[in-house]
């Protein structure tokens, strides 16, 4: 299965705008990117990579977004884990 991660990963990329190139939904609108597939992708890829530190979670989009402090998308979240317009 290596085949398909790596095609999963070079498919699901940003476009000029910040969304992903593959997911759409039934009328044609894009999902956010990084999409959750995409972050799947990177998790399992990191899951498999040795070399990875597996206790950071740096190895993903999520994981490097949340250690520049990016990771709730400029959203407080509450401490019911909902998240708050600023």
């Amino acid at each position: 299965m290596p085949d398909l991660l790596e095609r999963t990963l070079a498919e699901h990329t940003p476009d000029s705008q910040g969304y992903c190139r593959e997911c759409r939904d039934a009328t044609g609108v894009s999902a956010a990117w990084p999409c959750v597939t995409r972050e799947l992708a990177e998790q399992a890829r990191s899951m498999n990579d040795s070399a990875q530190p597996a206790d950071s979670g740096s190895g993903t989009v999520a994981g490097r977004r949340r250690a520049r402090g990016m990771g709730t998308g400029g959203f407080e979240i509450a401490g019911d884990g909902r998240h708050r317009s600023p």
